[in-house]
């Protein structure tokens, strides 16, 4: 007993010696080298003496320390220096570099900028921020404002190399739905309720060919059909454009007409239908939807990485289809920030292995979704050129 009085003893010096010391510093008590080792007896003191005083003593103790560990240590944030340099660079390089540059890019030369973020500074009352200059963000407002740059896919061009995509010149990327799960009022759920029964919202997703979503319409009703979604999407004044001479890859619940391209009907179209021991393609509208359904793909993808990330498009919750809707439009957004700041995003190669496995133009936009023979004319010409291509190899 007199062994572990003294041990008891030695352990509670050596804790009120830690817990009273200033940790800020690198310097550690002479008595005191090891907390692990401190934490280890003191659990095996505490042990052996549940039912004293003793034990509330060496909690009271245990909090102290823990509470000076919490206090200093370090606070590790996330940084967006890895990006923020390449922006300044380039910048830098606008404002600074030579006047033809600082002309075509900000539409005034150097001289003339520089008096213009003086005056913004001085007069304006413009400040700089921690990651950028107030002449930076001068340079970037003037850049937008000279070019109008927005925030559209770019069509697949004349000379792709891509054996995906090569065949859709001029393409958008694809679009498609999918049913997010959602509570309703009773008189509502009729209005909701899908084919399966399930009460859903009908989302309609447009993609790139990089996954990034380019438009999404959430909120319309789980019984509305895919066609009648994109064709409220069109008809809406600030809605999808499709640009004359540009479309998107939609399946077979869409009809083909201008601005949409979709498989044939009738043939094989799913990828998993080319797959294992399934006889290869036999017709040249086979080899077509084959090469269709690959590039399309990628809304697939999209939705399939864009509802295992977050968890709240996978239930339904109490919340208001208005606030719904807002909800699935900020998970978009997520999804493109995610995209875009992450050089490699692992649940996308997931996604991808598992299915493999299973500007606005000068031109007018397509404002109607119906039947055209010259675009069924158009597909089968394409069709024909695949067929032709595979025959001479």
């Amino acid at each position: 007993m007199g062994e572990v009085k003294g041990k008891k003893k030695r352990l509670s010096r050596n804790l009120s010696l830690f817990a009273l010391t200033d940790h800020s510093s690198n310097k550690s008590p002479k008595k005191f080298e090891d907390l692990n080792s401190a934490i280890v007896g003191l659990e095996i003191v505490a042990a052996m003496n549940k039912n004293n005083e003793y034990f509330s003593f060496m909690k009271t103790i245990y909090s102290i320390i823990l509470r000076r560990q919490s206090r200093n240590r370090r606070v590790t944030r996330y940084s967006t220096g890895a990006r923020i340099p390449k922006i300044m660079s380039h910048l830098h390089f606008i404002i600074h570099d030579s006047d033809i540059v600082c002309i075509d890019k900000l539409r005034m030369d150097r001289k003339a900028f520089h008096i213009l973020a003086s005056l913004a500074t001085n007069m304006g009352g413009l400040t700089d921020t921690n990651n950028m200059s107030s002449t930076e963000k001068i340079a970037m407002f003037l850049n937008i404002l000279a070019h109008h740059e927005k925030n559209s896919p770019n069509p697949v061009a004349e000379d792709e190399t891509d054996d995906r995509w090569k065949w859709f010149k001029g393409c958008l990327g694809a679009l498609d739905g999918t049913y997010i799960p959602i509570r309703v009022r009773t008189i509502d759920k009729p209005r909701y309720r899908t084919r399966k029964g399930d009460i859903t919202t009908n989302v309609l997703g447009i993609c790139d060919r990089n996954l990034n979503f380019t438009y999404v319409l959430p909120g319309c009703e789980g019984s509305a059909a895919d066609g009648r979604v994109l064709r409220d999407a069109v008809v809406r004044r600030n809605g999808l454009k499709v640009p004359e001479g540009n479309y998107y890859l939609c399946d077979g619940g869409y009809t083909n007409g201008n601005g949409f391209l979709s498989p044939y009907r009738g043939y094989r179209y799913w990828l998993r239908d080319w797959q294992g021991d399934n006889p290869p393609r036999q017709y040249r509208e086979e080899l077509f939807n084959m090469k269709h359904a690959r590039a399309r793909n990628v809304i697939e993808r999209a939705f399939g990485v864009l509802k295992r990330c977050w968890g709240i498009l996978r239930s339904p919750l109490w919340y208001s289809v208005k606030i719904h809707t807002r909800i699935i439009s900020e998970c978009c957004l997520l999804h493109n920030f995610i995209r875009r700041e992450m050089e490699v995003d692992p649940l996308d190669m997931e996604t991808e292995f598992n299915m493999e496995h299973q500007h606005e133009h000068e031109h007018g936009n397509i404002d109607t979704v119906e039947p055209s023979n010259e675009w069924t004319t158009w597909r089968d010409e394409l069709a024909q050129s695949m067929w032709n291509e595979r025959s001479s190899n």
